[in-house]
């Protein structure tokens, strides 16, 4: 059996999977903020003690985490200093020297994770192609180790200039540290991020440093209290990798709960039959979406984090490594609504969280949340929340709706809920929009994928808003990013910054290269359990015209590589780059920047029965009728609410409806129809 786990920012979702017989076990359980390790592992001995399993039995835990992400936006890391070749110490302040608004001449950045005071410069200097310039001085390294440890730095980032064609110099410092300070933690850039771009890989290396003090103990504790269960670890890139992999760069599972979500869009998507989805993924924090085409999930290797405005390209922190496309499409569930200065109502970023929670939670919160404001539309039961496992008390949710967002715009308590609801649907629908023009996609041919405890209730009017036809909500989509998680293989990347012109790039040089690193590539993978014969590997390289400053990342032929093959690596750009701007350049050389390696371990062939599904009943899936919000009619309406779990394919229902689960509930407006597939995904036509 496996256990997967994802530990959210309010809730922790946990499904337990019996490998040879598909039997899953399934659970919802508030996160414990101050360790989340705490309730993580009290639910998974809640759900293996409901069906009479014990640990173990497990022969692996699967867990996707939040943790690095919310250290950095909350400032939590690890004292952390950085040492970096001399003249560059301001590279974290200077970035990119370009504003994120052209209208905004004093636009607002996020501060350095290192502080000035905790900089050092090193008097060495390598050239661009890899020759040693300024020779490297033990003594100044000894001495300016010593300070930083003395400024109480314990965790060091390593950054050195073009260590990524030549990593001696940062080697022979790493050598140091740990001759000086054995249990100092410390980030080399030419492992963490060995590419070319310099801000970029500055501010990738100094994020790994600030987290993986804290990563690294955690997943210790973790895996000493799962008793012996071999623990891996979600990636931000869609595979997953061992825990000793993941606490060496944890800055490549910054973004591992969201991809579990993607993928698990993926996957049921392509059980419906479509293959063209939005993954969207509400939870109790944010709502992040991704673009799916021929159910592979858009990639990107480059992202940000802990943006000061939400929705502003390159105002956060970049971090460089190969990640799912998600973007922050809107506020979760427990993010709280506000009135701003200006006298407008504005949802999140900041969250109430697990502790104290939306106000209906009754746990002490009383600002209102997206939540409340659910609640009040009629579009939660307070009567099944978590099945009924889970007391919430509506009147405390009127009250903080009523006195932070009613009374003071002078509007009813009903208008407010809904205007909550309207701001958020439509922050998520102007992202989704923005999504999709960006690749020239129409609308009309995806099918949105509502994951999340919060997903499938804003689903129908998000879609509504942007002009999709169709929803999907799978079966326990709550706690679909832990499904998400048994669906991936083990996967490995690499990536060597080579410049060059395509027509002048060593053939013999770069099939030394490849057969170097897919060597590393079977070696991690077979370390891992992977049988050789079952590793499949990829190769891109990432290509721009002469002169352009950023490349597109394209495909390239596997084996040995000839001269002839260039032309098939310029056809494959110039098709790409016709593809994403409409018309490619004529009569200009291409230049090369980065080679990239994926190794890929097989998918598992998973197959979800799941086991704790309250199925027993009269066979009617009709509960009875609640009443409910309608924008349409502006007022609220009687409408049938059906038990998920009774629901049979072939079945048809007319909107409008609730369909409550014990996760979460399906929110289905007028002038649709919905029914249950043969693999109990809930379509609903629009």
């Amino acid at each position: 059996m496996v256990a997967a786990i994802d530990i959210g920012g309010t809730f922790t979702d946990i499904v337990i999977y019996d490998m040879g017989s598909g039997k899953s076990l399934v659970g919802k359980y508030l996160t414990t903020p101050h360790d989340p390790s705490i309730g993580a592992l009290a639910g998974l001995r809640a759900l293996l003690d409901e069906f009479g399993f014990r640990f173990k039995e497990l022969s692996q835990a699967i867990h996707a985490t939040t943790l690095a992400t919310n250290a950095i936006i909350e400032r939590k890391g690890a004292t952390t200093g950085l040492i970096t070749t001399k003249g560059f110490q301001d590279i974290l302040l200077i970035g990119r020297e370009s504003r994120y608004d052209i209208y905004d001449l004093v636009p607002e950045f996020p501060e350095p994770l290192v502080p000035v005071p905790m900089r050092r410069e090193l008097t060495e200097r390598i050239s661009g192609t890899g020759e040693i310039l300024q020779p490297l001085s033990p003594q100044e390294v000894k001495v300016t180790i010593q300070e930083l440890v003395d400024k109480g730095a314990n965790s060091i980032a390593v950054c050195l200039l073009h260590s990524y064609i030549n990593p001696e110099h940062e080697e022979a410092i790493a050598e140091s540290i740990i001759e000086s300070f054995p249990d100092m933690s410390f980030s080399l850039s030419s492992k963490v991020c060995p590419e070319i771009r310099e801000y970029e890989r500055t501010s990738t290396t100094v994020a790994n440093a600030y987290i993986q003090p804290i990563v690294s103990r955690y997943l210790e504790d973790l895996e000493s209290n799962l008793d012996d269960v071999p623990l891996y670890l979600m990636l931000s890139n869609g595979g997953i990798a061992t825990a000793r992999s993941a606490a060496r760069t944890p800055i490549r599972m910054i973004e591992s709960g969201p991809a579990g979500g993607a993928l698990s869009a993926a996957y049921f998507g392509a059980q419906s039959g479509f293959e063209d989805l939005i993954a969207f993924d509400m939870g109790g924090t944010t709502a992040k979406s991704c673009i799916i085409e021929q159910s592979i999930p858009h990639f990107t290797f480059n992202f940000e984090i802990a943006r000061v405005k939400r929705f502003k390209k390159h105002s956060g922190l970049p971090i460089q490594v190969p990640c799912i496309d998600l973007i922050e499409a809107g506020a979760g569930g427990g993010s709280i609504a506000f009135i701003d200065e200006m006298g407008l109502l504005k949802v999140g970023p900041e969250s109430q969280g697990a502790s104290p929670g939306p106000a209906c939670y009754g746990l002490g919160g009383d600002k209102p949340t997206v939540t409340d404001a659910d609640l009040i539309l009629g579009y939660i039961n307070p009567e099944y929340f978590l099945g009924g496992m889970m007391e919430i008390f509506p009147e405390a949710a009127s009250q903080a709706i009523r006195k932070n967002i009613a009374e003071p715009l002078k509007i009813q308590e009903v208008q407010a809920a809904w205007g909550i609801h309207e701001v958020v649907n439509e922050t998520m629908a102007a992202a989704t929009r923005i999504q999709l023009s960006e690749r020239g996609n129409d609308p009309r041919n995806f099918t949105l994928v509502a994951t999340g405890g919060a997903g499938p209730v804003h689903a129908f009017h998000l879609a509504r808003k942007v002009g999709l036809h169709r929803i999907i909500c799978p079966p326990a989509a709550g706690l679909a990013s832990s499904l998400g998680l048994l669906t991936v293989p083990f996967k490995v990347d690499t990536v060597d910054s080579y410049v060059s012109s395509l027509e002048e790039v060593d053939v013999e040089r770069l099939n030394t290269l490849f057969a170097d690193r897919e060597k590393q590539c079977y070696s991690l993978l077979k370390a891992a359990g992977v049988k050789e014969r079952d590793i499949q590997i990829e190769r891109m390289a990432d290509i721009s015209f002469e002169g352009q400053g950023y490349p597109l990342t394209v495909p390239i032929p596997t084996g040995k590589l000839k001269s002839n093959h260039m032309e098939v690596i310029e056809k494959s750009f110039r098709d790409k780059y016709v593809e994403a701007h409409g018309r490619a350049i004529n009569d200009v050389p291409l230049r090369v920047f980065n080679w990239r390696i994926f190794g890929i371990g097989p998918s598992p062939a998973v197959s979800f029965k799941f086991a704790n599904f309250p199925t027993k009943g009269s066979g009617n899936p009709l509960k009875g009728t609640q009443r409910i919000f309608l924008p349409e009619s502006k007022g609220f309406r009687k409408v049938n609410v059906y038990n998920r779990y009774l629901l049979r394919p072939n079945q048809k229902f007319k909107g409008p409806a609730l369909v409550e689960e014990r996760e979460t509930t399906t929110v289905i407006g007028s002038r649709s129809n919905f029914s249950v597939d043969k693999h109990l995904n809930l379509v609903i036509e629009l």
